[in-house]
């Protein structure tokens, strides 16, 4: 079979010819038609996140159709996650591949099967996010890193969820103006603004103290958009891109009773991620909800991952059809 292999510490994967896995008992084996590239896994293979262990098929998350398993029928439509791969187990980008059957979930014919890809973790970290805070109709949301695959879900489905307005926060201009299109009812380029003034920016736009905060950023925006949130207001961080070392606003913290609250995906049980996933697939097939993606053929994976890790504004999805 044909897939994607990260040779050694730091390498872009390649397209290579591998012997078939062959699964256990209680596996389902499954041929994949599409697999997205996600950040963490550039990290991984550079050797941030650990020593990882070489030749190793990458790829977090895939779609494509069982060939044989414990439960479902041959020929069944499912998106899957695996373990981390690099760690001692190879992922999703690969013609076969081995699947736990508790990480599969079957897809509607609503929806094509790289959407499904694209939607995965993007999908399931914006509507985690969103859940952790406690979202309710007529809140009002600011998600800052808006232009990334989370903030343009997290925008989505805020706006679904009957946010009473959607701030949009990142530096690239093309895609903030796509965003609005999406739901965001004002934008703020932080290559003009930071500090006290974003402060200000974010209670302008969301016409008010901030309710929520989806934060893929931290760092000075971060710091900024606490200083935004009304009382009992909450941020959700779920990455770091602008930096790790802040001081927190606590005496603003304090006066508002706000709160900061971490999550990771990755940390996240599975069963609770495989129910945000189905929501956020619902909310495709729905209508409400779309997904910036481009399909690069498993050829161009090495290029593909090259542009992965300058954060490309939208999903690439390799196939593998």
């Amino acid at each position: 079979m044909r897939a994607a292999v990260v040779s050694a510490v730091g390498e872009a994967p390649g397209a290579t010819v591998m012997e078939e896995p062959g699964p256990r008992a209680d596996q389902a084996l499954v041929a994949v038609t599409a697999a997205s590239l996600n950040p963490v896994e550039i990290r991984v293979a550079a050797g941030r996140m650990g020593e990882i262990r070489t030749p190793y098929v990458p790829g977090l998350e895939g779609v494509g159709t069982v060939v044989r398993s414990p439960s479902l029928e041959a020929g069944t439509r499912v998106r899957f996650e695996n373990h981390l791969p690099g760690f001692g187990k190879n992922g999703a980008i690969a013609e076969l591949v081995v699947v736990d059957e508790d990480a599969i979930v079957e897809l509607p014919a609503g929806v094509g099967d790289e959407v499904a890809a694209a939607a995965g973790v993007v999908g399931i970290t914006a509507s985690l996010a969103l859940r952790r805070a406690g979202m309710s109709p007529g809140d009002r949301v600011a998600v800052l890193g808006a232009t990334g695959g989370v903030g343009q879900m997290a925008v989505q489905l805020a706006r679904t969820a009957g946010a009473a307005s959607v701030v949009a926060v990142g530096r690239d201009a093309e895609t903030l103006e796509r965003v609005r299109s999406l739901g965001a009812d004002a934008s703020v380029n932080l290559n003009d603004i930071e500090g006290d003034d974003l402060t200000l920016a974010l209670r302008a736009g969301a016409g008010g103290d901030v309710d929520i905060v989806v934060d893929t950023l931290w760092g000075v925006p971060g710091m900024a958009a606490i200083g935004a949130l009304g009382a009992e207001g909450r941020l959700v961080n779920v990455g770091n891109s602008a930096g790790v070392e802040v001081d927190l606003p606590l005496q603003a913290m304090r006066q508002n009773r706000s709160a900061v609250i971490g999550l990771s995906s990755g940390w996240t049980p599975l069963e609770t991620k495989l129910d945000a996933y189905r929501s956020v697939v619902e909310a495709i097939v729905a209508g409400d909800v779309t997904v910036d993606y481009e399909v690069v053929p498993l050829d161009g994976v090495g290029e593909a991952w090259v542009r992965q890790a300058s954060s490309p504004h939208r999903k690439l999805v390799i196939s593998l059809a």
